[in-house]
């Protein structure tokens, strides 16, 4: 089991990372077999395929940092069980495309070994996401 002290400091510097739109940094916290998922159904539902392959992974970075703006995005508390860390996160969101701001609230949980993550999983609100970006009305 890794020190809780340190997988809080990879959990802060990749969202100071995220903050800053720092593409690079963001990447560096990722373990070779990185996997990252938002869950999601519906008509989210391709928004919520599992990325691993590093290409697919690059562009959906570039996509990610390109639409969404989450500078006011707070986190308000982090749970650690063994190697796996949640973050409750809230703040205001700004979805880049259409702007347009919205309160919201997320947990993201993160597998971290060996000092990097092997997995990120987001857990939104798939509603709010799609009145934002414009797939159902408000």
């Amino acid at each position: 089991m890794t020190d809780r002290k340190v997988l809080e400091d990879i959990v802060t510097s990749f969202y100071e990372a995220r903050a800053a739109s720092d593409k690079a940094k963001l990447l560096s916290f990722a373990a070779p077999d990185f996997s990252f998922c938002i869950v999601a159904s519906g008509k989210l539902a391709p928004m919520g395929q599992r990325v691993c392959e590093p290409a697919l992974l690059d562009a959906t970075v570039d996509n990610l940092l390109a639409d969404w703006d989450m500078t006011n995005i707070k986190t308000t508390r982090l749970y650690i069980d063994d190697d796996t860390v949640f973050a409750h996160r809230a703040g205001t969101i700004r979805y880049n495309p259409r702007d347009k701001e919205v309160e919201t609230e997320f947990i993201d949980r993160f597998t971290i070994k060996d000092g990097r993550i092997v997995d990120m999983t987001e857990f939104v609100d798939t509603l709010m996401i799609a009145e934002t970006v414009g797939l159902v009305d408000a």
